[in-house]
């Protein structure tokens, strides 16, 4: 009986097993539809990404590259550099230490694998999973793809799986010695070198075929991270990793017990060659600011994300070091050659205010303990309109010193400080010039003069550089908006918000910046008051264009990013032109220009002393002191000023700008030296209303063209055969013109028109010419803005006849309009905030349809806007 029990007990188990695996297999399949639903679009379209990047692949793009270009404003070549040390050699004429070793250490399934090794992937997942240790899974094949092809040091998954696929054609076109000749000769290997020839050169002053084991084993050791193994920065470490890959090398039998205890033993044996060619870009400081710019931009075309706002410490520390890695790559590969740099720069007026600033300081003969002349200089000159540089100086000269001070001196602004932390913020809080506020005793400030006067204007406090006044209304700043509007304006040294103490505190007003700041920080902080608060990225290039790839990696379309509102700017200069006339500032004061605006600053015991001043045009910021800090003399301190007046009136009467004052809100009132804010009572009209929304819009289609730049377009236009590309460019044309054959007479031809011009859009979506495409978006942009006019029109039309016949029942048609359009805007604002939380989600997972996530946003903002609606332009913005 009992038997029979137990029977029956295990065959109900033993049923049950079948039920629970089921169960088991129906979840994981759930998961995995669930997985494929949400991912699965990014993962086909990144698979196809990478089999339209393999497709066009030859050797040649693993050959080394035509020199860099960099042309002044005019197309004039103003340096062309030199290509940066990379000796091809063939696979044949390559040490086989190099070869073995590479593969041993690198990729030791290389001759097996396709491209992608499945063994490697899972150890590497298996260790950071349950070791929590990180090993690289990547294939040589994978690395080749990454930094030759790709050039994305990004760690996604998007990035990955199109790395995946690329590496596997590559395995299908090429041979496994011409992969590994590729690598050898391409890999980057720190200081400007690329391969192994170059880097046996640069390092040994040896050709590679002729290197000891030792020596084989340390640049084998530098490609896994350059910039941590780097033997001449970082000689103990390098000495660490070149016994570790002799130990593999042992290991794997490459060389015998005897050899590998000998090798390990050996010095570094440095004989450090520097490379011959001309890459000296330090002697003209228009020039080093252009290639700093080219390099960053060349960082960001590789994935990497520049940031200015950290919370701690370890964050702070983790970005530089992945900066600076990433910055010296990028400045290998420009130097590397493939490029044509175009810029602002005219040599011209560089020259000239190069000059003026020499003609000041020329009596100024003493140098410090280390030659240099004393005190020295650093200048800013931007464009208001613009934002581009026109001129920078970084020194007193470059015979005997290469600093650029104008990007790389870091010294605290003093009191040039207070417009930006303490001013403009508090006439966003409702302050206005003429406000009263206390000038009295603070703990642990004190003013440049002794006591203090009472109540006081902050016109007058600004005036006479009140210290006290401007600690105080940073301080009644609860959330540190300065704090954040200054990471806005890529202030690139403040230290993180939560380190105390920091600069996330009322005395960064005066200007205690922990690590200091630039005249090109200063002066284009500045300038974004004459631009209504718009702060513009400043730089002095306009394009970076790819001659191997043949396509654009960067152009500038001076994109505005909203930091002050335009009532506050247009207070502060007004204030700041109080300084010039009554105030500190009358030295700056030009003969030439009557609405001069600026402000003064000088730091503890005077060791520095600034002054920013600007017009309508321009915004100049200056800086003196001594590289090594001591007291300025009197006469040194009113350095800025007296350069300021003299460069500034050379700049007015060179740029031929006008005598008019910079230009009034309507919304801003002034008597005399009072402001006052009032309500815009002006009722746009239908064409002011179109043409702000698509001054707009056209702004918001070009940032997307350059965002696309690199982004996806430049794939397929290298992909693409002339007639491919003229086929589909026809195609776009001849629809344009069908559109323009029946222009609209009536409204009710708008849908129909309306769905015409979409279909030339989707058109033009396939098109890869960047100047066909720009082209045709400003046509459609116009036939738009035209189209909507009409609509307009009819519209207004309909609306007059409606009320004229039925006067009557105005009001009521008038609210009844109002009530649709505000359901309206409310149904499109709810739109609006869906698309906004999707477009910041891709930008932060860097999804590969972040620029249509993008685009749709700004096509539900222009509709809203179309209603009469409003959509803010910093969440149209977004930062990439």
């Amino acid at each position: 009986m009992r038997e029979t029990k137990l029977r029956k007990t295990h065959i109900k188990k033993h049923r049950k097993w079948p039920w629970v695996i089921l169960t088991i297999l129906l979840l994981i399949v759930a998961l995995i539809s669930l997985f494929w639903a949400k991912y699965g679009y990014d993962i086909k379209n990144n698979i196809a990404d990478g089999y339209s990047y393999s497709q066009g692949l030859t050797k040649n793009d693993f050959k080394p590259k035509n020199s860099t270009v960099i042309y002044d404003r005019n197309g004039k070549t103003i340096k062309k550099l030199s290509q940066s040390s990379s000796n091809y050699t063939s696979i044949n004429k390559i040490n086989k230490n190099i070869t073995k070793g590479l593969v041993s250490v690198e990729d030791q399934r290389f001759y097996i694998h396709h491209g992608v090794d499945p063994y490697a992937v899972l150890r590497s997942f298996v260790a950071r999973l349950f070791h929590r240790r990180i090993e690289g899974g990547s294939t040589l094949t994978q690395q080749l793809v990454k930094n030759v092809v790709l050039k994305d040091q990004s760690q996604t998954i998007n990035r990955k799986l199109k790395e995946m696929v690329i590496a596997q054609q590559l395995e299908k076109k090429f041979t496994k010695k011409q992969i590994l000749e590729f690598y050898i000769n391409d890999v980057y290997m720190g200081h400007g070198s690329y391969g192994f020839s170059s880097a046996a050169n640069y390092y040994f002053s040896q050709d590679q075929d002729s290197l000891s084991i030792d020596k084989v084993a340390m640049l084998v050791g530098i490609p896994n991270n350059p910039v941590y193994y780097d033997p001449i920065n970082y000689p103990k470490r390098s000495v660490l990793r070149r016994n570790m890959v002799l130990s593999i090398f042992y290991k794997n039998k490459l060389i015998s017990k005897k050899t590998y205890d000998k090798a390990r033993k050996a010095p570094l044996g440095l004989k450090v060659n520097e490379h011959k060619y001309d890459n000296d870009v330090s002697n003209n400081y228009a020039l080093s600011y252009a290639v700093y710019n080219a390099t960053e931009e060349l960082m960001k075309s590789s994935g990497f994300n520049i940031k200015y706002n950290f919370d701690t410490a370890a964050q702070r520390k983790k970005y530089d070091s992945q900066y600076q890695q990433a910055y010296e790559r990028a400045h290998g590969e420009l130097m590397e050659g493939g490029y044509s740099v175009h810029t602002t720069i005219d040599m011209d007026i560089q020259n000239q205010v190069e000059s003026i600033i020499q003609k000041q300081y020329a009596s100024y003969t003493g140098r410090d303990a280390h030659n240099k002349l004393t005190p020295q200089v650093s200048s800013t000159v931007i464009d208001n309109k613009t934002g581009d540089v026109l001129a920078i100086v970084g020194g007193r000269t470059t015979e005997t010193d290469q600093v650029n001070r104008a990007i790389s001196g870091y010294r605290q602004p003093g009191s040039t400080a207070k417009p930006l932390v303490a001013y403009a913020p508090a006439f966003e809080r409702g302050y206005l010039p003429q406000s009263t506020v206390v000038d009295s005793a603070v703990s642990n400030i004190s003013n440049w003069y002794s006591g203090y006067t009472g109540k006081t204007t902050l016109r007058h406090a600004l005036e006479n550089s009140i210290n006290t006044v401007a600690y105080k209304l940073a301080q009644q700043d609860t959330k540190h908006t300065y704090y954040d509007d200054l990471t806005k304006m890529e202030f690139a040294r403040l230290t993180p918000k939560k380190v105390t103490p920091g600069d996330n505190n009322p005395r960064l007003a005066l200007g205690s910046f922990t690590n200091g700041t630039t005249t090109t920080e200063m002066a284009s902080a500045y300038s974004s008051f004459s631009r209504n608060g718009q702060f513009i990225h400043p730089s002095n290039l306009t394009s970076i264009y790819d001659t191997t790839n043949e396509r654009y990696i960067y152009q500038n379309t001076h994109l505005k990013k909203k930091v002050y509102t335009a009532n506050a700017s247009y207070m502060m200069l007004n204030t700041m032109q109080s300084v010039i006339t009554d105030g500190l500032g009358k030295a700056a004061a030009l003969d030439n220009y009557s609405h001069t605006a600026g402000k003064t600053g000088t730091t503890d015991d005077t060791k520095d002393s600034y002054f920013v001043g600007m017009t309508k045009d321009f915004t100049i910021a200056n800086w003196t002191g001594n590289d090594i800090p001591s007291t300025l003399t009197s006469s040194e301190q009113s350095l800025p000023m007296a350069t300021f007046k003299a460069v500034g009136e050379y700049l007015v009467d060179q740029l031929k700008e006008s005598d008019t004052d910079f230009k009034k809100p309507s919304t801003v009132k002034v008597s005399g030296d009072n402001l006052s804010v009032v309500k815009s009572t002006k009722k746009p009209s239908i064409q002011d209303v179109i043409d702000t929304n698509f001054d707009k819009y056209n702004k918001d289609q070009e940032t997307k063209n350059s965002d696309r730049l690199y982004n996806l377009d430049y794939r397929i236009i290298y992909h693409l055969t002339k007639k491919e590309e003229y086929s589909r460019e026809g195609k776009v044309q001849k629809a344009i013109d069908k559109y323009n054959e029946s222009p609209i007479e009536k409204q009710s031809q708008y849908d129909k028109k309306l769905d015409q011009l979409q279909k030339i859009r989707y058109l033009n979506v396939n098109v890869k010419r960047q100047s066909a495409k720009i082209e045709f978006n400003n046509q459609i942009l116009e036939l738009q803005k035209d189209l909507n006019l009409k609509q307009a029109m009819f519209q207004s039309e309909k609306d007059n006849k409606k009320i004229s016949g039925y006067e009557a029942q105005k009001e009521e048609l008038e609210d009844q309009r109002d009530q649709e359009r505000s359901d309206k805007v409310a149904e499109l604002q709810k739109q609006y905030d869906t698309q906004l939380d999707k477009v910041k989600s891709a930008y932060k997972n860097d999804d590969s349809d972040k620029a249509d996530q993008k685009q749709k946003l700004v096509d539900i903002m222009n509709e809203i806007r179309s209603y009469g609606g409003s959509a803010p332009d910093l969440k149209v913005n977004i930062s990439q």
